[in-house]
């Protein structure tokens, strides 16, 4: 990543390397990436003291007679564009501002992170937390999407997955054998090798990447970084994936469920917090050496986790991965290496400054801003109320959770099934996200709103399986 101190060392950048385009990105509420861009020779102090203008309605947030924002570029985040082979482009993320006081916009979600950093260090938790995403994905190689009152479906076509159209078998990966398969039977190895080169030439930090379980099924880790730093990476990760799939006529989809038989993709979260450096999480005398802090952070986590879903599984989508078999967690409990538990202490962590849990339920559809601070403030709200995750029933369960018989596993709180149940979760359990002021209520009852739409839009169209199921009742 580019860190400029003043607009003329930006000015002075795009002299000596031929920059021909100055390009602005903002996330929208659904945290997809948009831009705005400007001849590089425009680029001045104009743009830093006044901004650009933009329609913050269109981007989901505020009202239409209300709409009008501004932005500026954030001059300590700035790259290369490392995909545009025509164009020389230096991109800027930045930060929405209101037009009169060019204070910050309350709705812009780059800044829910660091504010509830400050308040973490201003109650003398810590004063610095740490993400490692790993991001899974279905590279495809056409994607086909039909909806007409005749017609209602969509079809995937890809290389790897067994039964092709025409029969032919070109080393293709049955269901579920996909887990780190080698050449020739892992088509996906070149473009994951292109994508994790351009993250990383742009700083952003990769631990390793790998074919996953299913057919087309691929995972890119990072190791862990700074939780504000991560939040843009993912977003921009997401982006310049989609972006170089678009280059190699391929397509990449993060959808929680593509097939109906394979796995789908999480985002899993390994996190932790520090404080002067040191590790909060660790204590060698703790369960799986986590602290005291560390336990009541997972509790309030797991006590929230129908609410905090509505953010880190906000899709409908999200939740047809959400059900039992596909190495997708379905109940709230915690423990040491339990692939079926949504909190998995990882066993192989020896080093005591890297003691973490992983949350595996959450899924790349979501907002990652919104999402990675909605899990601090829970955990935060656990340890303020001293919550203990056993005595709160949520474990630690060393076992196969899909394997335990239904009356053991009743007596344990389960998840939402679908998105509509989680925003009603959010609906009254949103006080540890409002509490310190971190989201506005009204930024949270219009996300609820629009997520409604989006269920109310679906609920609508007929589905293939019904249409199978009842024509001819």
């Amino acid at each position: 990543m580019l860190s400029f101190k003043n607009v003329s060392e930006v000015k002075g950048f795009i002299s000596d390397h031929e920059i021909d385009f100055v390009n602005f990105f903002l996330g929208d509420i659904d945290g997809r990436l948009r831009s705005v861009s400007i001849p590089a020779e425009t680029f001045s102090e104009k743009i830093m003291e006044r901004g650009i203008g933009f329609d913050a309605s269109n981007f989901g947030f505020a009202e239409v007679d209300r709409s009008d924002k501004v932005l500026k570029p954030d001059l300590n985040y700035a790259f290369r564009d490392p995909v545009d082979d025509e164009h020389r482009v230096l991109c800027f993320f930045c930060n929405m501002l209101e037009v009169d006081s060019s204070a910050r916009f309350t709705q812009d979600l780059r800044h829910l992170v660091p504010k509830t950093l400050d308040i973490l260090e201003a109650e003398g938790i810590a004063d610095a937390a740490k993400v490692g995403v790993e991001l899974e994905f279905h590279v495809i190689d056409q994607l086909f999407s039909v909806r007409t009152p005749r017609e209602q479906s969509f079809r995937v076509e890809t290389s790897e997955m067994v039964s092709p159209p025409g029969g032919e078998e070109l080393y293709r990966i049955a269901p579920k054998r996909g887990y780190f398969r080698a050449e020739p039977n892992d088509h996906l190895f070149s473009i994951r090798s292109e994508i994790v080169s351009v993250y990383r030439a742009l700083g952003l930090d990769v631990k390793y990447h790998h074919h996953e379980v299913g057919s087309s099924q691929a995972e890119i880790e990072f190791n862990l970084s700074p939780i504000e730093e991560m939040a843009d990476g993912t977003v921009l990760a997401k982006m310049l994936a989609h972006r170089i799939a678009n280059k190699r006529d391929k397509i990449i989809t993060f959808l929680p469920k593509l097939f109906s038989e394979e796995p789908g993709n999480g985002m899993h979260v390994h996190h932790f917090l520090t404080k002067g450096g040191i590790n909060v999480f660790h204590d060698d005398d703790g369960l799986y050496h986590l602290s005291r802090t560390a336990l009541q952070y997972i509790a309030g986590i797991l006590d929230h986790a129908p609410s905090l879903l509505a953010l880190t599984n906000p899709t409908t989508n999200s939740y047809r991965r959400l059900v039992p078999g596909y190495e997708a967690p379905v109940k709230a409990v915690f423990a040491e290496g339990n692939r079926s538990a949504a909190i998995r202490i990882p066993g192989y962590v020896k080093d005591a400054a890297e003691r973490r849990f992983e949350f595996r339920t959450i899924d790349a559809t979501c907002n990652p801003y919104m999402a990675f601070a909605g899990i601090m403030l829970a955990g935060l709200d656990g340890i303020r109320r001293k919550l203990d995750p056993t005595e709160e029933g949520f474990g630690p369960y060393e076992k196969n959770l899909y394997e335990l018989p239904e009356g053991e596993l009743a007596r344990i709180r389960s998840f939402p099934e679908s998105l509509g149940e989680a925003l009603d979760a959010l609906e009254t359990d949103r006080e540890y996200l409002t509490r310190d002021g971190v989201f506005p209520d009204y930024l949270l009852d219009e996300w609820i709103a629009t997520k409604r739409k989006d269920i109310e839009d679906m609920r609508v169209v007929p589905h293939p399986w019904e249409v199978a199921r009842y024509y001819d009742i």
